[in-house]
């Protein structure tokens, strides 16, 4: 049984871990290339994030079967880094970012509390909001090269 579900899902599963990590490491060089200071932390927070959460994750065969501790715990360093570049930086994006990773919390806590959820379901609802602060990171690297371009200047930090 669970064979014959593996050999089902193991396409997908690894398209979709391909195009996250395309995406991710797309967002993540055009934040260090072209964006400020506020955009590259939040970028090697993001990178750094990823990478942790595949470390920290239970093993294949009961992955999400449960509250992930390791990315749960993964999740609250992530989103007490993007609560501080929220307060610090000039920036508005850290702060839609911080409640992304907030909603991933939730999700972890609603688990503990409702344990019957579907592995699946639990996996797809932590890992859309990672999607989503990608295309958040290029839309605020973007955003910070047009004001470079119209100002001529983009102060990172508030005073």
């Amino acid at each position: 049984m669970i064979d014959e579900l593996l050999q089902i899902m193991l396409p997908w599963v690894m398209t979709r871990q391909i195009l996250f990590s395309a995406l991710l490491f797309v967002s993540s060089g055009y934040a260090f290339v072209k964006g400020g200071r506020p955009e590259q932390i939040g970028a090697a927070t993001l990178l750094g994030g990823a990478g942790l959460s595949v470390l920290a994750a239970s093993p294949a065969i009961h992955r999400f079967e449960g509250v992930e501790t390791g990315i749960l715990l993964t999740d609250l360093a992530i989103l007490g880094i993007f609560l501080w570049l929220s307060l610090r930086s000039n920036r508005f994006w850290p702060m839609w970012v911080a409640a992304m990773l907030a909603d991933e919390v939730i999700v972890h806590v609603m688990l503990h509390t409702m344990p019957n959820v579907v592995p699946r379901a639990y996996m797809h609802a932590i890992a859309v909001w990672s999607w989503l602060a990608q295309i958040v990171l290029i839309a605020a690297t973007w955003r910070h090269q047009d004001r470079l371009k119209r100002w001529g200047a983009d102060a990172p930090w508030k005073s």
